[in-house]
């Protein structure tokens, strides 16, 4: 398999990127915060006077909430500028090699954990939250077709769809 694609920057793709390599951060929150939300909530109806219960109330409705839209923000704050020209992606049979203009990452097969199917875009996760997004739009149906078959071959690897 030799697959090389170009990848203009955009910016939506990368919050997609970025909200689905934190999930698992922000799946915690959210339980954490539902949790919050039905103690403070419970101890406002034991005693409405006492200013702790609202406070407890508030922080749960943002890590339900607001922790996501944050986290995301802070990421995209975060990024290179690097990364802003684009990248190419070249897929072959022992690595994933993504280039920027100033850089270059490679990640050989054999490391992958599991790969994440969406319509959109296949996620090579090395590790928990180390996501390489491989966008299906700029691969041809030949590409795309090549991949899957590919990535079947592939023995430790997982294609799943992804969680909600």
């Amino acid at each position: 398999m030799q697959i090389s694609i170009a990848v203009p920057y955009d910016e939506r793709r990368l919050r997609q990127t970025l909200t689905f390599a934190l999930r698992p951060q922000v799946r915690a929150a959210r339980i954490g915060g539902l949790f919050a939300l039905v103690l403070g909530t419970l101890l406002i109806l034991l005693d409405p006077a006492l200013p702790l219960p609202y406070l407890t109330v508030i922080i749960g409705l943002f890590m339900i909430f607001g922790v996501e839209p944050f986290n995301v923000s802070r990421s995209m704050r975060m990024q290179a500028r690097a990364i802003r020209d684009g990248r190419h992606i070249t897929l072959d049979d022992e690595w994933l090699t993504v280039t920027y203009p100033l850089a270059e990452s490679r990640y050989r097969w054999a490391g992958l954990d599991t790969v994440i199917e969406t319509p959109e875009t296949w996620y090579a996760m090395f590790g928990r939250v180390q996501a390489i997004a491989i966008p299906k739009a700029e691969m041809t149906d030949a590409q795309r077709a090549e991949f899957a078959a590919f990535l079947t071959r592939l023995p430790a690897t997982r294609l799943t769809q992804p969680t909600a």
